[in-house]
């Protein structure tokens, strides 16, 4: 049997071939699963950005970055840190953007209902539906006092229009000074029993016994006695304005009282 140089070369190189074929194919399976590789990484990047920018965002509440498994680094790859910075710069302008708030209101139909009813015939009496709510909600909150009795005092007076409250300097008339128990000492407030700075007293009708309150005490007595004074001039015809206007005066006043029971007062300097 004759050796053939010819087909032996031919062998040689289709060997060749296919080992160089085979190298190539190698080379661009390992090349797809780098870049399938490098794809996950940025696929996971962006997903972490999104969750940051979502959850630091004044729109939404701040939140935890949820648990998840570590981007799959692949070795040898370098990740590109101009481009993270360069998306973290921009997350971080999306995070500072506030939002536009503006004040808005709406009338309730059922107190409108109510105040309408209450205009129609008006009164002072705490049984109609209009001035019963106004009582529960805000009044007897507004004054209720670690010292009832004196609070119901005063809610009593204030509804006479029999409450006198003046600067602690201010003496119009001789005034016979209380016993320090009835009118709670010089700095203690009689309603509250707290010492504090005591800038203003008060006083039922001709009354000479006075009581000093603390400026917080005072300010929830006086914004219910603003609530009166305007109900009161509805009732003698000298408020000259639509009922829906008159309505929102109402609620105003509310508020203050409101505010004045949880706390927060205006204070004279």
């Amino acid at each position: 049997m004759l050796f053939d140089v010819n087909l032996w070369r031919s062998l040689q190189e289709a060997h060749k071939m296919v080992h160089e074929a085979n190298l190539k194919q190698a080379t661009a399976e390992k090349q797809l699963k780098e870049a399938l590789g490098k794809i996950d990484v940025l696929q996971a990047e962006v997903a972490a950005l999104k969750t940051l920018v979502l959850s630091t965002s004044p729109t939404s509440p701040c939140k935890e970055m949820p648990p998840g498994p570590k981007a799959p680094f692949k070795k040898g790859h370098v990740r590109n840190k101009s481009t993270s910075s360069a998306m973290l710069g921009s997350q971080q302008e999306v995070a500072v953007t506030q939002p536009i708030v503006r004040e808005c209101k709406e009338v309730d139909s059922l107190l409108f209902t109510e105040f309408k009813a209450w205009k129609e015939e008006p009164t002072l009496e705490r049984s109609c539906s209009f001035l019963e709510r106004i009582y529960r909600e805000d009044i007897y909150p507004c004054l209720t006092f670690s010292k009832s009795e004196l609070g119901s005092a005063i809610l009593e007076a204030v509804e006479q229009n029999t409450l006198s409250v003046e600067p602690v300097g201010f003496q119009p008339l001789p005034v016979v000074r209380a016993s320090a128990v009835e009118c709670g000492g010089p700095k203690k407030c009689a309603l509250c029993g707290q010492t504090k700075t005591c800038k203003h007293r008060i006083k039922f009708g001709d009354s000479s016994s006075y009581y000093y309150v603390s400026p917080f005490c005072r300010y929830r007595i006086t914004s219910v006695c603003n609530f009166f004074t305007y109900i009161r001039y509805i009732l003698q015809g000298l408020v000259k304005q639509q009922d829906e206007q008159m309505f929102w005066e109402v609620l105003q006043l509310r508020k203050e009282m409101s505010n004045a029971k949880l706390g927060f007062y205006k204070d004279e300097l």
